[in-house]
């Protein structure tokens, strides 16, 4: 299922799982960002928001004009505003916005908002039947950067943590921890070896070997 909006495209992959990707040009070039939607009994979880305003105000129409539920929680994954630029736009609907304490820290910072509610360490909650794990590896992308699992699906979310395979080199590394962003991708090939898809933030969806080839663009930057 596909529904292409002005500035939202959303493909299903799982049988409760969608990935929401909006858009917006980076230096001259039309650069996709991607988060998920996952649909539970009890309501949809968000993690990400679109990349703005706009773009999160088209998805919080589809989910409710698709799925019908409400949106239960939103779980951005670090604080640049392809993750959490359309928070305010959430927290205007009532979703409660829910980051790690770094990303909360981060976002204040930077002038991006507050979350309604931080969690100090890795995190696992279910919301009608769904299990989601919200795992912090270390820094890399961003000091903040956090990865989300659903073990029913075997979907791993890196985020911007993960590099597609289309990928030629590591993209925005202004906020990087260069150091520290391999140990970070050798530890979700550690902790998720049975994760079937793996979806980065700014390019195709696709296997481990996502990870792999994050690490080899990692090993050539230090050349």
């Amino acid at each position: 299922m596909k529904a292409q909006g002005q500035q939202l495209e959303v493909t299903k992959i799982s049988s409760k799982v969608w990935i929401h990707t909006s858009y917006k040009t980076y230096h001259g070039t039309v650069v996709p960002s991607h988060g998920l939607i996952v649909s539970t009994k009890e309501g949809a979880v968000l993690i990400d928001t679109g990349w703005g305003k706009e773009p999160t105000e088209e998805l919080l129409t589809w989910i409710k004009t698709n799925l019908k539920q409400p949106v239960k929680v939103c779980v951005p994954t670090h604080w640049h505003d392809d993750k959490l630029g359309g928070m305010e736009a959430v927290q205007r609907q009532g979703v409660p916005v829910v980051t790690s304490e770094l990303t909360a820290i981060l976002a204040a910072e930077n002038s991006k908002g507050t979350p309604d509610v931080t969690f100090a360490t890795d995190t696992t909650f279910a919301i009608g039947g769904q299990q989601l794990e919200v795992y912090f590896p270390g820094g890399g992308h961003t000091a903040d950067n956090v990865v989300v699992y659903l073990p029913q699906q075997k979907i791993l979310f890196g985020g911007c943590l993960v590099k597609d395979l289309q990928a030629k080199n590591l993209g925005n590394t202004a906020d990087a921890d260069l150091k520290s962003w391999p140990l970070a991708i050798q530890r979700l090939q550690q902790r998720y070896p049975k994760a079937k898809v793996v979806v980065p933030s700014h390019g195709p969806w696709g296997d481990q070997s996502l990870l792999s080839h994050t690490l080899s663009l990692l090993q050539n930057q230090k050349q």
